[in-house]
């Protein structure tokens, strides 16, 4: 559930979200700020999990702009800060201002309305707030087709119904990133998608690639998907091309914003799409829904809908000068984050990093050889604050080690760590060749003497390795020291966690029983289980 918070009329557009979306708005006109501070408030209860506060710019300053914007704006920037800090359970969603000039500025004037938006961004960009942009969606739409003077002027609504239309989109769009329903991967053709032409009877000299003219929309294309890249967004290839040729364009080509380095798999050959795909999914180990596959072929398209029906495939524009903003809707649709963090960033090098190990894997005669070779390193701790948006980003891209499937956003993390009965817990990998990222989230819920595993799951990369007896130990031994001489946990069997269907199991508990038709409940008490692994513990 959401709710709307607002300074003008917003009825008509919670109408619209209803439709997707169970919606509260508080009565009366203007009460988001007294709504806000008021404790009692039903913007408190525990089904809304997000908090969207959309204002209008011109309500503030009714007078017009004038070069005090800054005082006008404390008030409100001051509250906004106040309750996102005193309520980590909620996610709070704030719009920019969309403030028009005067029409009466002289032409060598000073703009306040510009300096007074900038300004509230600023401020919002600094408490780290997700931001509803209606600045970028008036100049998308057109200020006349975003706003509406005769709904204005009625009743204190602003916008338009074609603005209604896309802050409905907008909303529903931060839903899905809120709930982490980002993918993964994306795998692009080459010929006519990231360059014009065919580099095989073209060669790398004479496609279509610059930063001017006709070539240039190929390297707008580009610039998106670099920018997707290093926001932890998997690039790969999958095109029909002789290895060789492919790969020309990335190294000759200076005017190729993309490089053969930013794709973590590089598939070129004559072999069908669909099993090549499939291939980069197996490879990766990650499912085929958590990938977008990008080609301008109508065919190949369709031979990997029919194969791969989870695979999102978009349509490819007929107007290739449509790409750019073809490709900017594809990051939109597939590819929103509430926010990115330096192991998103990093996501491209730890994935080829993976291929490494694999390579020294190979001249090993045994697994424990292997494992022992990696100097693994596992530091698990008490979550941090600043570590809550890679946990909620956990359970909800984990599936296949993920004992429970259980989704939680920032805000349901923050409250957890605020509750006397949780621990938190998340690991950290490192090894010879570099580091895995935070890789592992731990949630148990403690009462009195026992405690109930809620959440244990894992990235499926470091599966095989051990760090699950290591983290084990580590939570037993630390609860155990708290004085919990029972521990409980649950498996929830999905499609995809068939992988744990015996951790319990092998972590030495005893079933207990099944308190649910969709769920078991396994049970140890102290002294816990000894376990051994290759893996160097918190050193």
């Amino acid at each position: 559930m959401i709710a709307l918070l607002s300074n003008v009329t917003i009825e008509s557009l919670a109408s619209r979200l209803k439709n997707d979306v169970d919606v509260f708005i508080p009565p009366g006109f203007d009460s988001w700020r007294s709504e806000l501070l008021n404790p009692s408030s039903a913007l408190w209860r525990d089904e809304i999990k997000t908090i969207y506060v959309i204002l209008h710019g011109e309500a503030f300053f009714p007078a017009g702009v004038r070069e005090d914007f800054a005082e006008v704006l404390s008030g409100p920037l001051a509250l906004l800060s106040r309750v996102q800090a005193e309520r980590p359970d909620k996610l709070f969603v704030v719009s920019t201002l969309d403030i028009p000039p005067s029409p009466a500025m002289p032409l060598a004037g000073k703009n306040f309305a510009a300096r007074a938006a900038f300004y509230w961004r600023e401020e919002l960009e600094k408490m780290d707030v997700p931001l509803l942009d209606l600045v970028n969606l008036a100049a998308e739409a057109g200020r006349e087709h975003f706003y509406s003077a005769k709904m204005w002027y009625f009743g204190s609504l602003p916008f338009s119904q074609r603005g209604e239309i896309l802050l409905t989109r907008e909303i529903l769009r931060f839903e899905k990133a809120a709930r982490g329903e980002r993918k993964k991967c994306l795998i692009l053709d080459l010929d006519n998608t990231l360059w014009g032409g065919v580099v095989g009877e073209d060669g790398a000299e004479g496609i279509s690639i610059s930063s001017y003219g006709m070539g240039s929309r190929y390297r707008d294309v580009q610039r998106i998907v670099k920018e997707l890249a290093e926001q932890g967004v998997l690039l790969a290839v999958s095109s029909k091309n002789n290895l060789e040729d492919a790969l020309l364009p990335f190294r000759e080509r200076p005017e190729m914003l993309l490089r053969e380095e930013d794709f973590v798999k590089f598939k070129a050959d004559w072999n069908p799409k669909p099993g090549n795909i499939a291939a980069i999914a197996r490879e990766l180990n990650i499912g085929p829904d958590s990938l977008v596959f990008i080609d301008d072929n109508p065919l190949e398209r369709e031979a990997v809908k029919t194969a791969l029906p989870e695979v999102a495939v978009p349509d490819f524009p007929h107007d290739t000068s449509s790409l750019p903003a073809f490709m900017a809707e594809v990051a939109k649709t597939y590819f929103t984050a509430l926010r990115t963090g330096g192991e998103d960033r990093e996501k491209t090098v730890m994935y080829r990093t993976e291929s490494e190990r694999e390579a020294v894997r190979a001249a090993h005669a045994t697994l424990d050889d292997y494992l022992e070779s990696l100097d693994m390193k596992l530091d698990i701790h008490r979550l941090r604050e600043d570590e809550i948006a890679r946990a909620a980003q956990l359970t909800q891209k984990t599936n296949q080690f993920n004992l429970t499937t259980r989704r939680y956003t920032e805000a349901d993390i923050a409250a957890m760590m605020e509750n006397d009965e949780y621990r938190v817990w998340i690991a950290d990998l490192r090894d010879r060749f570099g580091g895995y990222g935070r890789i592992c989230l731990v949630i148990a819920r403690v009462d009195l003497s026992a405690a109930i595993i809620d959440t244990f799951l894992m990235s499926c990369r470091v599966m095989g390795r051990g760090v699950e007896d290591a983290v084990m130990s580590f939570v037993e031994r630390s609860l155990f020291e708290e004085g919990i001489t029972t521990i409980r946990g649950l498996y929830v069997p999905t499609a995809k966690n068939e992988p744990v269907r015996d951790f319990w199991n092998k972590m030495g508990y005893i079933e207990e029983g099944a308190p649910g038709p969709d769920e078991t409940t396994w049970a140890a008490g102290a002294p816990f289980k000894e376990r051994s692994t290759k893996i160097c513990l918190n050193c």
